[in-house]
């Protein structure tokens, strides 16, 4: 049985995310037309919303109901597209789900800036909470862990030989810590129950994880119009994946030695992408993967078991499963 598609798992929250949207539009609005425009460009620039998506189902599943979710989900939104805006000019990428990036469109400085303002307007919505509300400790050691995954990933660039174990404790930086802090902020807005805290939180973990290993695979599987970008980027830009270090692991020394050669070439020849697609094949590496992330699906549903029934926690264990399954 195939996973429910992401419209019908946000069912049972369709009017809070109308809710988020109508505040990430104010929220990130800038009095200055070329600011608002650059702004814009990238807030309204398509994607899942994941993070709101599981901030709005964690808080309605721990009983929470109300705007503190929306302004949350708005700022852990905020908080990733940032993030994005700065990850395409350090990649040099010229475009990002099908749209041209802001750093093509106006220039390094611009974007870098843009990224910039974007944190500033997350403090602006922080400003009213207390310094003692766990959602501003919790906001506060995520934004430095991402920082610090992103300082640690630029310099890992181009390095063949790092582990499964160290690029996991990487990506879990630069993208699960977000993730687990959104599921981790709905719950403490809905209850005081630690066990059932800790229970969202440790959820939140394992869909990261189940998201992440999917979007590297799908990096290999790209289709332009659909991912707006060419398959085999993350190759190109010199970053080591989870399915290319599995397969490191696996092959043979030779095979082994000649993906170090194409990987320190930047993959630049359609040979050696047809070579490299032919010992994904090979070794299986597509299945592996979606087993791995089915495992990190299964531990992050698990993890629900002390939440109540509701709409809401079935929502998320439907989540889980399209995170694993999911072909976009």
């Amino acid at each position: 049985m195939s996973a429910p598609s992401l419209d019908s798992i946000c069912e049972p929250i369709s009017v809070d995310l109308a809710a988020v949207e109508k505040k990430l539009s104010e929220k990130s609005a800038s009095q200055y037309d070329f600011v608002d425009s650059a702004v814009q460009h990238v807030v309204q620039g398509g994607g899942k919303r994941l993070r709101p998506i599981l901030l709005l189902l964690s808080a309605k599943a721990c009983g929470h109901e109300g705007e503190d979710a929306h302004t949350l989900a708005a700022v852990v939104e905020l908080i990733h597209v940032a993030s994005l805006v700065h990850d395409d000019v350090l990649d040099e990428a010229p475009r990002r789900r099908g749209r041209e990036t802001l750093h093509s469109k106006w220039g390094n400085k611009v974007a870098v800036l843009v990224g910039d303002y974007l944190h500033a307007r997350v403090l602006s919505m922080l400003v009213d909470r207390h310094a003692e509300d766990p959602a501003m400790a919790i906001l506060a050691r995520t934004t430095q862990a991402m920082c610090e995954g992103e300082v640690i990933h630029a310099y890992k660039s181009g390095d063949f030989d790092i582990s499964t174990d160290d690029y996991l404790k990487i990506i879990n930086l630069k993208t699960g810590e977000l993730i687990t802090a959104s599921c981790a902020m709905g719950a403490i807005i809905g209850t005081r129950e630690e066990k059932i805290i800790q229970g969202v939180t440790e959820y939140g973990k394992a869909v990261g994880a189940a998201f992440q290993i999917i979007d590297d695979l799908l990096d290999f599987e790209a289709d332009e119009e659909k991912f707006g970008k060419e398959p085999f980027n993350d190759l190109r830009e010199g970053k080591l994946t989870y399915p290319i270090i599995h397969l490191r692991g696996v092959c043979t020394t030779e095979e082994s030695r000649q993906l170090e050669l194409i990987f320190n070439s930047k993959v630049d020849e359609e040979e050696s992408i047809e070579w490299i697609e032919s010992l994904l094949l090979r070794y299986e590496i597509q299945p592996h993967c979606r087993c791995i992330a089915r495992e990190y699906a299964d531990r992050a549903k698990s993890a629900l078991t002390a939440l109540p029934e509701s709409p809401a926690k079935e929502a998320l264990g439907h989540l889980a499963d399209f995170g694993a399954s999911r072909e976009w």
